[in-house]
C-alpha cells in the first residue's frame, strides 16, 4: 500500500542537506522486474538512465535507502507513455484539479533498495521535468561508475482490495505490470537529500513497529543499519503465508545486525488490525495493561496521525501503518510504558476505509 506522506517533501535529520529540499525532477523509467515475494507483497524494479541524476543514494545505487520514499506517478486508463508534469511552482495546484480519469494517481512509495546494473538501451528519455527549471542547475555527473551501467531501484507494493474486492490504483498498476512498461516518478536531485522520515538521532537503541503497509519502509532500515545496531523489530503481517523473515534477503539483513531482533507476527482472521502489535509492545517494553481496560484509539476522519521524533537519546521509537493502529500503539508508549514524546516518530500511512493506494 502506497504511504500518503505530507505532500511536501521531507528530509531526514540523518543528512546533511546539500541543497535545498525544493530541487527535484520527474524520472522517467522502464519496469525492468515483477517478482511475487508472497501472496500479499509484490516488487517491481524500476531503471533508467535518469535515475542517475537522482539523489544519492539511488543514483549510486548503493541500497544505502534508510526509509527513503519517491513519488509514483500511476498513469490513467489508456495511457500511451509515461505521465509528464511541467514542473514549477504551481504544478502541484494545476495537478490536483485536473480529474483523476485524465492525469491518474500520484501513491508514496518507499524504496526498497537500490543497485546498478547493465544499461538496456530501452530508457534514454531524459527528465521530464524538475525544479530547477534550468539543466545547467542539475549536479555534474562526475563521479566514477562502470561503463554501460545505470540505476535500479526496487518499490515494494502490498496487494490488498477494499471492502468490494476493488483494488487502489496502486496495488492494480503492481498486479498488472510488466517488463519494459513504462512509468514516471517524482524524487530530489542529486546534490540533494532523500526524502525520508527516519531519524534516530543519538539513540543507541530501535524499537521499529509497523503493520504490513509499513513493512517495505521498516525492512529498508533494517537493511541499511549498521551491523552494531541493537534493538527489536515486529512487523504484523495478513497471515502466515506472508513471513518476510523467510525470504533469503530478509534473513541476510537480520543476520548483519544480530544485534536488532525480526519478529514476524501473521494476523489470523479473528484478530484485529494491530492487536499483536499491542501485546508485543507492552511485552518488549514491560507493562502488563489489560486490553479490555486500554481499548483502541481511533484516528478521526480528516486526522493528521503523524509526528517525527525530535533528537532520540535512548532509545528511539518508530510506529508506522494504519492510523487507528498507530495511535493506539503511540498511547501504549507514552501512557503505559512511559517513554519520552521526542523519541517516537509515529506515521499513519492510511486510516481503515479510505483507499489510498
Amino acid at each position: 500500500m502506497s504511504k500518503p506522506r505530507p505532500s511536501a517533501p521531507r528530509s531526514s535529520v540523518r543528512r546533511e542537506v546539500k541543497r535545498s529540499i525544493n530541487q527535484y525532477g520527474v524520472f522517467p523509467v522502464t519496469v525492468s522486474r515483477v517478482e511475487k515475494l508472497t501472496d500479499s507483497f509484490v516488487r517491481v524494479s524500476l531503471t533508467g538512465r535518469s535515475l542517475l541524476h537522482a539523489a544519492a543514494p539511488i543514483s549510486d545505487g548503493t541500497g544505502q535507502v534508510y526509509d527513503a520514499y519517491i513519488k509514483l506517478l500511476i498513469p490513467p486508463a489508456g495511457a500511451s507513455g509515461p505521465t509528464m508534469i511541467e514542473l514549477d511552482t504551481s504544478w502541484r495546484s494545476r495537478w490536483l484539479a485536473a480529474p483523476e480519469s485524465e492525469r491518474g494517481y500520484m501513491r508514496t512509495y518507499t524504496v526498497s533498495n537500490s543497485r546498478l546494473v547493465p544499461s538496456v538501451g530501452l530508457d534514454e528519455t531524459p527528465l521530464l521535468g524538475m525544479l530547477p527549471a534550468a539543466e545547467a542547475d542539475l549536479e555534474p555527473l562526475e563521479r566514477e561508475l562502470p561503463e554501460g551501467q545505470q540505476p535500479e531501484i526496487d518499490v515494494d507494493f502490498v496487494l490488498h482490495t477494499d471492502s468490494e474486492g476493488k483494488s487502489g490504483p496502486g496495488s492494480a498498476w503492481a498486479e498488472q505490470t510488466r517488463v519494459g512498461q513504462q512509468i514516471s516518478l517524482l524524487a530530489p536531485l542529486r546534490g540533494s537529500t532523500l526524502w525520508a522520515s527516519y531519524n534516530p538521532g543519538e539513540a543507541r537503541s530501535l524499537l521499529l513497529v509497523g503493520d504490513e503497509t509499513a513493512a517495505p519502509a521498516i525492512l529498508s532500515i533494517l537493511r541499511s543499519l549498521p551491523t552494531e545496531a541493537t534493538g527489536a523489530v515486529f512487523l504484523e503481517v495478513p497471515g502466515a503465508e506472508d513471513a518476510l523473515d523467510r525470504l533469503p534477503e530478509v534473513r541476510r539483513a537480520a543476520q548483519r545486525v544480530p544485534g536488532v531482533r525480526l519478529n514476524v507476527l501473521d494476523r489470523s482472521d479473528q484478530q484485529a488490525r494491530g492487536q499483536q502489535l499491542a501485546a508485543s509492545l507492552r511485552q518488549v517494553c514491560g507493562v502488563e495493561t489489560l486490553e479490555e481496560i486500554a481499548p483502541r484509539e481511533e484516528a478521526a476522519p480528516g486526522e493528521i496521525v503523524w509526528h517525527l521524533a525530535e533528537n532520540p537519546v535512548d532509545t528511539y521509537v518508530l510506529l508506522a501503518g494504519e492510523s487507528s493502529v498507530v495511535k493506539t500503539l503511540r498511547r501504549i508508549c507514552v501512557n503505559e510504558a512511559g517513554l519520552p514524546k521526542e523519541s517516537i516518530s509515529f506515521m499513519g500511512y492510511w486510516k481503515a476505509g479510505q483507499a489510498e493506494g
